[in-house]
C-alpha cells in the first residue's frame, strides 16, 4: 500500500509538544522522520509527564513511527553528519528559540546552501519576527496573550486556560499542514521555502468572530461561561448525576425542548422567550435559572435521550473513563494500542483523519535514544571505524 508521504524524508530537530506532534503526524502518513537527539540526554519530551518506570508515556505517543539519531548538534564535528543528512532530506522541522539554529549554523539560510530545495519549518511560542520573538513563552502565556484565555471561564471570574494543550495541537496541526502544502508547491516548481508557525498566532486564529466584532464597532467579547451569545439555551446544566450539554440552535428545537424535554410549554409562547433574540438577551438573568431548576432534578441520560428523540443536540459531559469505554469510541476505532518497554501496552486516541485507501500508519512503539544511529550513519556511507571515532569523541 502506497502511503501519502512515502519517500519524504524529514530531519526532526523538534523537542516540544507542538513540533513533535507535527512530525508524528507526518510519520503517521508515511514520511521517514529522523528525530535528532542529544546522545546523553535525549529529547526534552522524553521527560514529559506522565513518566512511569523511567519511561514517558507522552514520548511513547509523540515519538511513535520516528527514527532516533543521537548526535550532539552543538559540537562542530557533528556538522559533517548533519550536512550529509540534510543533503538527502526534503524537510527540516525545528522548535528551538528564535535565533538558536542560526547560532549553531543550522538556520534556514545555512541549510539552504546545503540543500537549496529544502522545506524548513520552524515552530515557536511567538514567531521569529516582531518585538516578542525572544520573549520566554509557554502554553499558558500564549493562551494569555492570544485572547483565548480571556474568553474562557465564567463572567466576572478569573480567566481559565484550556485543560488540554490546545495551542500545541493547533500549532502542530498547522505545522504539518504547512509542510504538506510546501511539498505540493515543491512538486510543481522544485522550490523549497521557510515556514514560521507560532502558538500565539495559532491560538489567535481561533477567535475570528471576536476580532471581527472589535474591528467593526470596538465591541469587546469576553468570557461568558458556557453560554453562547448567538443562541439560547446553548449551555451545560448540572443534573442529579453529573452534567449535560444542550445546544438549541433553531426555533423548532426550542419549541421541542420547552414542550418535551423540560415540560414547560408555556415558554414557547412567552413574549420574551418566543424569539432567539429575546432568549439570548434574558438568558443569564431569568431563563437559565428557570431551566436549571428543572434540569438539576433530572438524570443527564434522560435529558440526552429526550433531546435526541426530538432532534436537539445534547450530550452528557464525559470524564475520561466514560469516554474510553463508550461504545461509539470502541466501535469506530478512536483508540489505538501503544507499547512502552517499561510499562507494557496502553491505549491512546487514534489520529482523527480517516483515509479510505491510505489509512494512518499507527506505529505502536517509539524509539529509544539513538536506536537508529548506526543504521542511518551506514546509509550515509560511514565506515565502522569512522562511527567508532564519532563515539569516542562523544559526537554520537
Amino acid at each position: 500500500m502506497v502511503k501519502p508521504l512515502e519517500n519524504i524524508k524529514v530531519v526532526d530537530f523538534t523537542d516540544n509538544l507542538a513540533g513533535s506532534l507535527a512530525t508524528m503526524y507526518l510519520a503517521s502518513f508515511g514520511a521517514e522522520v529522523i528525530k535528532i537527539e542529544n546522545p546523553k540526554k535525549g529529547s526534552k519530551i522524553r521527560n514529559y509527564e506522565p513518566v512511569i518506570e523511567n519511561g514517558s508515556l507522552f514520548f511513547s505517543y509523540l515519538g511513535k513511527g520516528t527514527k532516533s539519531l543521537s548526535v550532539d548538534i552543538e559540537k562542530e564535528e557533528s556538522k559533517e553528519v548533519l550536512e550529509k543528512l540534510i543533503m538527502e532530506a526534503d524537510v527540516i522541522c525545528e522548535s528551538s528559540e528564535p535565533g538558536y539554529m542560526d547560532g549553531i549554523g543550522l538556520g534556514y539560510e545555512d541549510v539552504k546552501k546545503i540543500n537549496p530545495e529544502i522545506i524548513y519549518a520552524s515552530e515557536s511560542y511567538y514567531g521569529h519576527t516582531g518585538p516578542m520573538k525572544n520573549k520566554p513563552g509557554s502554553s499558558c502565556t500564549a493562551q494569555a496573550y492570544g485572547v483565548s484565555m480571556d474568553m474562557t471561564g465564567v463572567i466576572d471570574e478569573e480567566p481559565i486556560k484550556s485543560g488540554p494543550a490546545m495551542g500545541e495541537h493547533y500549532a502542530g496541526g498547522y505545522m504539518a499542514s504547512g509542510v504538506i502544502l510546501a511539498l505540493i508547491r515543491k512538486r510543481m516548481d522544485g522550490f523549497g521555502q521557510k515556514l514560521d508557525i507560532s502558538l500565539l498566532d495559532s491560538l489567535f486564529s481561533t477567535i475570528e468572530a471576536a476580532a471581527a466584532a472589535y474591528s467593526l464597532n470596538e465591541e469587546i467579547q469576553t468570557r461568558k461561561g458556557n453560554f453562547d451569545p448567538a443562541c439560547a439555551p446553548y449551555d451545560t446544566f448540572k443534573t442529579n448525576d453529573g452534567f449535560v450539554a444542550v445546544g438549541v440552535a433553531s426555533e423548532i428545537q426550542w419549541q421541542n425542548f420547552a414542550k418535551y424535554v423540560v415540560d414547560m410549554p408555556e415558554l414557547v409562547t412567552h413574549p420574551v422567550y418566543s424569539t432567539n433574540t429575546g432568549r439570548c438577551d434574558d438568558y443569564l438573568f431569568n431563563l437559565r435559572p428557570i431551566l436549571a431548576d428543572h434540569i438539576e432534578n433530572c438524570s443527564k441520560y434522560d435529558i440526552e435521550r429526550l433531546c435526541r428523540d426530538y432532534g436537539i443536540p445534547s450530550a452528557e459531559v464525559n470524564d475520561i473513563e466514560s469516554m474510553m469505554n463508550h461504545p461509539h469510541v470502541t466501535e469506530n476505532g478512536f483508540l489505538s494500542s501503544m507499547k512502552n518497554d517499561f510499562v507494557g501496552e496502553f491505549k491512546v486516541p487514534s489520529l482523527p483523519i480517516e483515509l479510505s485507501d491510505t489509512p494512518v500508519v499507527f506505529e505502536s512503539k517509539a524509539p529509544s535514544v539513538g536506536e537508529h544511529t548506526l543504521d542511518i550513519l551506514k546509509e550515509l556511507g560511514y565506515s565502522d571505524d569512522r562511527i567508532n571515532t564519532l563515539k569516542r569523541e562523544d559526537i554520537i
